[in-house]
């Protein structure tokens, strides 16, 4: 359970100095633990479910309130000491202080919850939630925050910038690249805004820098330095508005197969956090998949998922409106000897739909954290015989869902899957399947 849509006013009149014992009695699905006190709902970071607690209001509003707290009283069953010590103030990851079964239990239930309330509907086969295969250690990439020369992540629900000297849920080579990306910061004389470090393989990284303003020449022999000291980094590419500048090579291997030919893309295009994790992800697709010979996929990115269907053996045709990505995927598409089962096109989702080439057994979408409105009701006019809905966010993949099943579909199987351990995000495979002509 999220903080409702309330637009009754705010009242922060509550005594700085009352406060109550308050039962956390589940995880909400945002960063918070829930209770319930005088008959609102009371969001509360840093707890555990079970965890009992003394409490102090910071925000009241008409059915709901924000509270802190001020001390743990009794720590229930799925409640650990978090690892990190920049936890309390990172608005990073929200559920360190919760064990890592519980997180899945409580992602599971967050999903089956927004299908429900939100699109009222419920999967015919809800299929358990896949871990993670490492809690710790996974992020492939990571995007800090650089203000004054200071780099850090951002405090919850704020713009305060939290430095942080390494990272409990990087990869070892990312963590290791922030002190002296800490370091390096300081001597460029362009201004950033953001510094995002992506691991190239298991053992490199490419680093991409964000300006807020021009590039000032002084800084590629800062780089090149930096390069040279720095071995396990390939490359940097600084960006601004209408340019770039890249030192060494910014080209990223990603492997949506641990044992087949990488994706080879630049740095800044998506790719999902967690390697791992994506292998999961993609081997639930491919098996969902079957028995579809020919599939459309739209937001197909570089293709993370077009390329492993094509090996499976499907006909594919896939669609993004970013041109790089494109490229890499008709690039990675040919190495990998797939050129005669695939098919790539630039084109928004919508406009894609209108360029099929006949009529697919299956379609794939895997849209950002927004979801697909619009594709989704495209699709619920066209009906394709199935559809795997691929999703970051429960309450966009609901409401989507809640078009599909309006257009005569029914949700046959829901798939979550962990890409995120400690935090409240989860991934999600939803398969609609048409239920007559």
């Amino acid at each position: 359970m999220g903080a409702p849509e309330d637009h009754a006013p705010t009242s922060n009149d509550a005594d700085p100095d009352e406060t109550f014992t308050l039962e956390i009695a589940s995880l909400s699905n945002g960063r918070d633990g829930l209770g319930r006190h005088d008959g609102k709902v009371i969001f509360v970071p840093g707890v555990a479910p079970g965890d009992r607690v003394r409490s102090r209001i910071t925000e009241s509003h008409g059915s709901y309130a924000r509270a802190t707290m001020v001390e743990l009283l009794e720590a229930g069953a799925a409640h650990r000491t978090p690892p990190c010590p920049w936890v309390a103030a990172c608005g990073g990851c929200a559920w360190q202080q919760v064990a890592y079964a519980a997180q899945l239990e409580a992602k599971t239930q967050n999903v089956r919850d927004a299908l429900a309330r939100i699109g009222g509907v419920h999967a015919e086969r809800e299929l358990a939630i896949v871990p993670a295969p490492d809690e710790w250690s996974y992020r492939r990439r990571i995007r800090l925050h650089v203000d004054a020369g200071r780099v850090g992540y951002r405090a919850a629900r704020s713009r305060r910038l939290v430095e942080i000297e390494t990272c409990g849920v990087a990869t070892p080579v990312i963590a290791a690249l922030i002190a002296p990306l800490r370091t390096l910061v300081p001597q460029l004389r362009t201004r950033l805004t953001s510094a995002e470090l992506i691991a190239n393989g298991a053992d490199g990284a490419v680093l991409l820098l964000t300006a807020r303003d021009a590039f000032r020449p002084r800084d590629g022999s800062t780089l090149r330095a930096f390069l040279a000291e720095h071995a396990t980094v390939a490359g940097v590419r600084l960006r601004g508005h209408g340019w770039q500048r890249s030192v060494g090579d910014v080209r990223v291997a990603v492997y949506p197969e641990p044992t087949e030919p990488p994706i080879l893309q630049t740095a800044g295009a998506f790719s999902q956090v967690n390697a791992d994790a994506n292998h999961q992800l993609v081997a639930a697709v491919v098996a969902m998949a079957r028995p579809a010979t020919t599939a459309v996929d739209l937001f197909c990115g570089t293709g993370n998922l077009s390329l492993p269907l094509a090996r499976a053996g499907l006909a594919v045709q896939g669609f993004d409106r970013d041109r790089t990505a494109i490229a890499a995927a008709r690039g990675s598409a040919k190495h990998a000897h797939l050129g005669a089962r695939t098919r790539f096109a630039v084109h928004d989702a919508i406009d894609a739909l209108g360029k099929l080439e006949g009529s697919p057994d299956l379609v794939v979408l895997d849209p950002p954290r927004g979801g697909a409105p619009d594709v989704a009701r495209k699709l619920g006019r066209m009906r394709p015989p199935r559809v795997l809905y691929v999703s970051c966010d429960p309450a966009t993949l609901a409401r989507d869902a809640k078009t599909l099943a309006a257009a005569g579909y029914r949700i046959d199987r829901v798939q979550p899957i962990d890409l995120f351990p400690q935090t409240e995000h989860v991934e999600t495979i939803l398969e609609a399947a048409l239920t007559g002509p």
